[in-house]
């Protein structure tokens, strides 16, 4: 079996109640705004809660300085290199910058990979959420 995707594999559309659930199983996500340079891209670890997306951050953090108020895009993808299929889901909103103790408590223990202190949230209430799924081709027997 060929895994690269290849004419037989197509591209569907995930339903916006089965992205929520995608976006609950993945970990990083790429945070994407239009900055003063242009468009600015970084990855973050997120958790899911109270129905918004979080990320932590630092206050000298270009996501902190550049994105308070502003709309920004979050993609998350899963990928089955071996079976050649996938799943990609974007998040639009607008990105509340918030002090630790303005959270809700059970934030309090969302732990992020870089070291170092994070004290500020990110909070995006999702205003629009899509998705597509890429389907491996068909098995030929």
């Amino acid at each position: 079996m060929n895994p690269t995707p290849g004419p037989g594999a197509r591209l569907v559309e995930i339903p916006a109640f089965d992205c929520r659930h995608l976006l609950e199983l993945a970990q990083i996500a790429r945070v994407a705004w239009n900055g003063p340079r242009g468009v600015a891209v970084v990855p973050v670890n997120y958790t899911i809660a109270d129905g918004a997306m979080w990320f932590r951050t630092t206050p000298y953090s270009q996501l902190a300085r550049e994105c308070g108020g502003q709309w920004i895009t979050v993609e998350v993808d899963g990928l089955d290199l071996e079976g050649g299929a996938g799943w990609s889901t974007v998040v639009r909103g607008v990105a509340e910058i918030l002090d630790g103790n303005d959270v809700p408590e059970h934030l309090a223990d969302f732990q992020v990979w870089p070291a170092g202190p994070r004290p500020l949230f990110v909070r995006v209430e999702p205003v629009e959420l899509t998705g597509r799924k890429l389907l491996p081709p068909p098995v030929e027997t």
